[in-house]
């Protein structure tokens, strides 16, 4: 039986027990335990390179003997001039010398372009082919840098008459 005077329906008794469960529900049977944990954040930071030139290539004053034909004529790296036969080869000659700075213990790559000499006057050309360190490590950071040099041939036309000069594009990148 019933009370008297309570009513109660079965829809009524629904309702509450769905009440009691969603409290259940809300309310926390376990506790959950959060994870943590740590990490490192890195960074390298290197200084700006800075390329410079301390000397400019210079190859003297080649004479050639008048046979038809191409002479090379080349600078290594330590300045040792190569004149071939048929030709005579006088006057200063230095390889190019240039500085790079840098961040230490970083390497750099160097590029050097090959590029065409042009007589000012005709307009003529010599080709010229670089040669380089691939690489250098710096050993300091910043100045005084590190110097390396850069040499080179020359491919020259029998025909070739008068001053030829150019401009050659020498790029450091760190590896």
């Amino acid at each position: 039986g019933s009370k008297p005077g309570l009513l109660v329906t079965e829809p009524s008794r629904i309702v509450t027990r769905l009440a009691a469960f969603a409290l259940l529900g809300a309310v926390q049977l376990g506790s959950a335990h959060a994870a943590q944990t740590t990490i490192q954040a890195k960074a390298k930071v290197v200084k700006s390179l800075e390329l410079s030139s301390k000397q400019d290539l210079d190859f003297g004053t080649i004479s050639l003997s008048g046979t038809p034909g191409t002479y090379t004529v080349s600078i290594d790296l330590n300045g040792q001039l190569t004149c071939p036969s048929g030709a005579t080869c006088s006057g200063v000659a230095q390889p190019a010398i240039m500085n790079v700075a840098g961040s230490r213990g970083q390497v750099v790559i160097i590029s050097v372009a090959s590029s065409n000499l042009v007589n000012a006057f005709d307009g003529s050309t010599i080709p010229f082919t670089p040669i380089a360190p691939a690489s250098i490590s710096l050993t300091n950071s910043g100045s005084p840098g590190r110097d390396f040099n850069i040499g080179g041939s020359l491919a020259i036309p029998s025909t070739a008459d008068g001053s030829y000069a150019g401009n050659v594009v020498v790029t450091a990148n760190y590896q």
